[in-house]
């Protein structure tokens, strides 16, 4: 089997389970609209959030209209914040709201719109594993093993000079560069860091006499200044 059909199929992998998942906290079903549809309007996504953190989100926008759901989006999106989600592990409302002129979109840009989605709900998941108070439905990890896979290894291909343009689609973004940034830079920038590090570690030794320190007067000084 081909990596792209390897991708494809964990991709799916990703979004039977966060499919599952969304239906079992919210006790919702997607119903027939696929998954993009279902979610385009924010308001799954505004019950989902709340069952996790219940009040976080007061008011839910349900009237059908586009601005409507894009409200609900970026209420979505801040509330994920509120929980400890950075900007680069959340997707663009335009990801699900369409917001561009163009009539049609390629289905590669759609892949990678609702692949940036899945990435957010399994941050998402991970946060409401980690909350104590939570003890709803827990998403299954392992369903997203493919798909971050993927996303880490674009981010691997991309230098840190380009990591305001990628944190987007990689999903790691800061978290992932702050523990790993150290192994991108060239060999000399470590080597001068660990020369600091060294020398902030190791007090500078100086003989007396030298600048920075004071020579203690011997008996010979004292005995002639008396004199």
């Amino acid at each position: 089997m081909e990596w792209r059909e390897q991708s494809a199929v964990s991709c799916d992998e990703a979004y039977l389970e966060a499919q599952r998942w969304i239906e079992a906290v919210t006790k919702k079903k997607l119903g027939s609209d696929d998954f993009r549809s279902a979610l385009e309007n924010g308001v799954l996504l505004c019950d989902l959030i709340n069952n996790i953190k219940p009040g976080i989100i007061r008011r839910v926008n349900r009237l059908p209209t586009p601005i409507a759901g894009l409200d609900n989006l970026n209420v979505f999106l801040k509330a994920c914040g509120k929980l400890g989600l950075k900007e680069a592990q959340l997707f663009h409302p335009g990801d699900l709201q369409d917001l561009s002129t163009r009539v049609t979109v390629k289905d590669q840009e759609t892949n990678r719109r609702l692949k940036n989605v899945l990435i957010t709900i399994y941050w998402l998941g991970r946060r409401a594993q980690c909350d104590r108070i939570y003890d709803g439905p827990y998403l299954n990890f392992k369903a997203f093993e493919g798909l971050l896979g993927t996303a880490l290894y674009k981010a691997l291909q991309e230098s840190p000079s380009q990591k305001g343009s990628s944190v987007r689609d990689s999903g790691f973004g800061d978290s992932w560069y702050s523990e790993r940034e150290e192994l991108f830079q060239p060999r000399r920038r470590r080597r001068r860091r660990r020369r600091r590090r060294r020398r902030r570690r190791t007090p500078e030794r100086r003989l007396p006499g030298q600048l920075g320190f004071f020579r203690l007067p011997t008996q010979e000084h004292l005995i002639r200044n008396h004199s």
